[in-house]
């Protein structure tokens, strides 16, 4: 990674700005996004294997910066650059995770996944650290010319997560939301638990559908609906279903990697989206999720409404819906439940 040279008060600013942006999670280290001096000496220990999955809206910027050497947002750059000098500061692995396979499948890639990777790598292995750092705090406009990532031929390898489980989940769970969404006439606590019943009889439960559902139902703020949920146009909102459903799956990923961590492997979550952050942010640690939805639900009617759900239907008796198949099952019926949610919601419009 190379030499990080740290002048004055450099190192104080950097601390400050990260836990400022709140972009990095861990759920023992850093629940809210804030990380203390003792985390931060902790992480660093020679011990500690340490790997940050950042999302798109951080990978896609990092290689744009490895190519071109400067992003046109000069904010958005530096808080980039920061991000990226502060991983190296304490001797983080950044992964681009599932960041490579929504390109590819999102239609908005230009170039192959493999290019992609090949950028990514570059940028934060390549590039030297105090490049980085200097990008940061402004002492360069850009990356020189030489320290550039040059296209070189690869091998056209699709990044393709279209058949994943966990992904077809909550593309499922995304799509019966929108419906939710644009049925008129229904309060939002009736929503919650009409979607629960759903989700709940169709597919194993995740702490950030639980809680994104609360949210997009009684109009949390800071918590976004999926783009174009509420459009006359049905391409646009199922473009946005499926950018939400990957939103909610780097969450999801990265949840069962931390919750499988050994004493020395140390795995964070970094986005730059304000939704994923509220949703971290209120599920973090695990089991604060009970407590978040309790703040949503403000009224004792409705808190006492859906407590009763969870305690019916979520119960220790409860049969897991994938338990009992194949993978190669579950994945078909999930498909086959997209095609019929996918149906209701289109005739919607």
């Amino acid at each position: 990674m190379g030499l990080l040279l740290f002048e004055d008060d450099d190192l104080d600013l950097l601390h400050e700005v990260i836990n400022n942006l709140q972009i990095c999670f861990h759920h023992a280290y850093a629940p809210d996004g804030h990380f203390s001096v003792q985390s931060l000496f902790e992480l660093q220990n020679d011990d500690k294997n340490v790997k940050i999955i950042a999302d798109r809206n951080i990978v896609s910027p990092i290689c744009e910066i490895a190519t071109k050497g400067k992003l046109k947002d000069t904010h958005r750059m530096q808080k980039i650059a920061l991000f990226v000098t502060w991983t190296k500061y304490i001797r983080a692995q950044l992964s681009s995770g599932l960041g490579l396979y929504e390109s590819d499948t999102s239609g908005l890639s230009t170039i192959s996944g493999e290019e992609n990777r090949l950028q990514f790598l570059h940028g934060v292995d390549t590039i030297p650290s105090q490049l980085w750092k200097m990008l940061a705090f402004g002492q360069i406009e850009e990356i020189p010319a030489s320290y550039l990532f040059k296209k070189t031929k690869v091998n056209n390898i699709k990044y393709d997560f279209s058949d994943n489980l966990l992904y077809l989940c909550n593309q499922a769970a995304i799509i019966k939301i929108t419906q939710l969404i644009r049925t008129s006439g229904i309060s939002g606590v009736d929503k919650y638990i009409s979607f629960m019943e759903w989700y709940a009889d169709n597919m194993d439960i995740a702490e950030s559908i639980v809680f994104y559902a609360a949210c997009v139902f009684m109009d949390v703020n800071h918590a976004s609906k999926p783009k174009g949920s509420k459009s006359q146009n049905y391409h646009k909102a199922l473009a946005g279903i499926k950018n939400q459903a990957w939103d909610i799956t780097y969450i999801t990923a990265w949840s069962m990697q931390y919750r499988n961590e050994s004493a020395n492997d140390v795995t964070m979550f970094a986005t730059d989206d304000i939704t994923q952050k509220v949703i971290a942010v209120n599920i973090l640690p695990p089991g604060e999720c009970s407590n978040a939805l309790s703040a949503i639900f403000t009224e004792e009617q409705d808190y006492k409404r859906v407590s009763q759900f969870f305690e019916k239907k979520l119960g220790s008796s409860r049969v897991r819906p994938f338990s009992l198949r194949k993978k190669e099952d579950n994945i078909s019926i999930i498909q086959k439940l997209i095609a019929e949610e996918t149906m209701t919601l289109q005739n919607m419009f």
